[in-house]
């Protein structure tokens, strides 16, 4: 984590020599040939990860001194000095101005941060957790609740289902449904027509998360199927009706404001089921596609960032997986796309990328070599989609999530699907 602007430009630094590393590895990869290709290929896999994880700090460290991130989960108490981390740069202040305000010196916050407030008295926290105005509350289960393994109300996100209205009928108080939380889950399961574990994921099932808590997500996806299970559509798919011509007017659907409830009703209308749900604790989730009753298709996506540029992306990439890879073999596919890895991962991605802006295109556009603003809108206008989709694909491929941040849609795709947030 970094927690200073000199640990910001040294990362920075740091991504910068990555990709030029990855840069040289991928575009000299034909001109070696003393090297076995596996060994290139896990040389740049490592690169690309170390890449990914310096990327994912510096979006961190920018969101939280830009303001974007308001609230933070703590699952225990173990979390609470990254809290303190958070809530100072989130403040707008540096570790010396900290130090001013609670009477310590600037080297000793430097070193209770460095290791995560280790050697830090309750009284210490308690201090600067007020100095920094941190608003904390939790729910604390005081109790053991006996209950089949499946149903351990410790192995799920249990709090945020109840707060999100899961258990249908269900109107009494938290401490009621943890009193009840076996016969609550598994109503919940049987709902779903998911009454164990095991009935959830499969050899069937692929995931392209890193990190997964199973209950977390097997619930997640209990919650989508539900909603699935309840529209009711007039039409039978058949892959057939996705057409590269059908592909083109989904993404041109892009530059309009309400675009996105269009694209949901385009594929209702050819037979896909469409859901949006949050991702909860214990899930890293883009989205997923997957079959009801091996036949039905269903897109579920979270909206994890609230993006059209991601948006977009996500959605193509589900259409891909429904496409290409649903059937006997897979009926579920869930998608991290951060950690998304293998073949059909990089299938689907190539698809989403090239149905938005087609490759022969995008090799010789001037946007590519020299992006800016005007390059940027003048691509998409000729392409008749939202500019977000040319300023994303620029991002992901320099891999300069900083850059043409006014130009992706932040902000503007949950509240055409949520009146109020739960997540």
């Amino acid at each position: 984590m970094i927690t200073n602007d000199r640990q910001y430009k040294i990362v920075k630094s740091q991504i910068d020599q990555f990709q030029a590393s990855l840069e040289d590895l991928t575009s000299g990869y034909e001109g070696i040939s003393n090297v076995h290709p596996d060994f290139l290929k896990i040389q740049e896999e490592a690169i690309r990860y170390k890449l990914n994880e310096l990327l994912s700090d510096i979006r961190e460290y920018e969101d939280l001194k830009t303001g974007s991130i308001v609230f933070t989960e703590v699952k225990n108490l173990s979390e609470l000095p990254i809290v303190l981390i958070k809530a100072r740069i989130a403040n707008g202040l540096t570790q010396v101005e900290l130090a001013n305000r609670i009477g310590m010196k600037e080297q000793q916050i430097q070193k209770l941060e460095s290791e995560k407030y280790e050697s830090a008295s309750l009284k210490t926290l308690i201090k600067i957790a007020e100095n920094l105005k941190i608003d904390l509350s939790a729910d604390v289960q005081i109790r053991e609740i006996e209950s089949p393994d499946f149903l351990d109300i410790k192995k799920y996100p249990f709090k945020q289902m109840y707060q999100r209205k899961w258990f249908k009928g269900f109107t009494g108080s938290l401490n009621d449904a943890a009193k009840q939380s076996g016969k609550l889950l598994s109503d919940f399961f049987s709902a779903a027509g998911l009454n164990e574990m095991q009935h959830g994921f499969t050899k069937r099932t692929i995931t392209s998360n890193v990190i997964l808590n199973d209950y977390a997500l097997n619930a997640w996806y209990a919650r989508v199927i539900t909603k699935a299970s309840e529209q009711e559509l007039n039409v039978f798919f058949n892959k057939n009706f996705i057409t590269d011509h059908w592909l083109h007017e989904l993404a041109g659907l892009s530059v309009e404001i309400d675009g996105p409830l269009k694209a949901f009703r385009r594929l209702n209308d050819i037979g896909v089921r469409t859901v949006v749900e949050g991702q909860i604790d214990g899930t890293r989730l883009d989205g997923a596609a997957f079959l009801i009753d091996e036949i039905y298709p269903v897109i579920a996506l979270t909206l994890r960032y609230d993006r059209l540029d991601n948006f977009w992306f996500v959605l193509f990439h589900e259409i891909a997986h429904i496409l290409l890879h649903l059937g006997a073999e897979v009926s579920k596919i869930f998608d991290d796309l951060e950690n998304g890895k293998g073949d059909i991962e990089a299938e689907a991605d190539a698809f989403a990328l090239n149905a938005l802006i087609p490759d022969e295109i995008w090799r010789k556009s001037l946007v590519r070599f020299s992006p800016s603003s005007e390059t940027i809108n003048n691509q998409a206008k000729g392409l008749k989609i939202h500019p977000s989709l040319v300023a994303g694909r620029i991002r992901k491929e320099t891999g300069k999530y900083h850059q043409f941040g006014d130009l992706v849609g932040q902000g503007q795709v949950r509240k055409l699907f949520f009146t109020e947030l739960s997540d």
